[in-house]
């Protein structure tokens, strides 16, 4: 896999699967924090991920706001395209090194989506004068995040710092919780 032409198609597997889980994820976000479905944004999320969800969501209904088909989906995927990277680079991935690759992957996209969205959000509360309901979307899936840290810290004279401690609460889950589960991960694969 050390060939340019390897390494080009590594990428695009890895793009292309980030794009699918990306939108899987955002599709249980935006189920999770109850955003408005007449925002075009959540059709088109609709549109692209529903026939990907269609056998899970067979399997696993939703009747409440947990769209657990979106995550079976996104870990089918990730698993999918650890094994073709497995065989790609010649190397053979027991069963327990792809699923804790599959689960740490999919919750670092989950949590690095939140990241992204609170710092959006933080940004357009800045410069966004008025509604939009393009930007609207922001506020709604940011602001059931937000919310527990707003309880903890309530604004002070105007400036809302639960921002930040959510910032730093998702990057230490990051690196202490997922981390962990990776490192796991890690030594299945070198004992292997």
């Amino acid at each position: 896999m050390h060939s340019p032409i390897g390494q080009g198609g590594l990428f695009l597997i890895q793009f292309i699967a980030g794009l699918v889980i990306f939108a899987l994820m955002l599709r249980f976000l935006m189920r999770a924090t109850r955003v408005d479905w007449h925002n075009p944004i959540v059709h088109f999320i609709a549109k692209v991920t529903n026939p990907l969800c269609a056998p899970a969501n067979k399997l696993l209904p939703h009747p409440n706001r947990w769209d657990w088909p979106a995550i079976v989906t996104a870990l089918i995927i990730q698993a999918l395209t650890v094994v073709l990277i497995g065989y790609l680079a010649g190397k053979n991935f027991g069963v327990g090194v792809i699923a804790i690759s599959s689960i740490t992957e999919v919750l670092n996209q989950l949590l690095d989506m939140m990241f992204w969205l609170i710092i959006i959000q933080v940004i357009l509360s800045w410069v966004s004068q008025g509604t939009n309901p393009n930007t609207a979307i922001f506020d709604q899936l940011t602001q059931p995040i937000l919310a527990p840290f707003q309880r903890l810290i309530p604004p002070m004279g105007g400036l809302d710092l639960s921002p930040i401690v959510a910032i730093l609460a998702i990057k230490l889950t990051q690196i202490v919780v997922v981390g962990s589960i990776a490192q796991i991960g890690t030594q299945l694969a070198l004992s292997a």
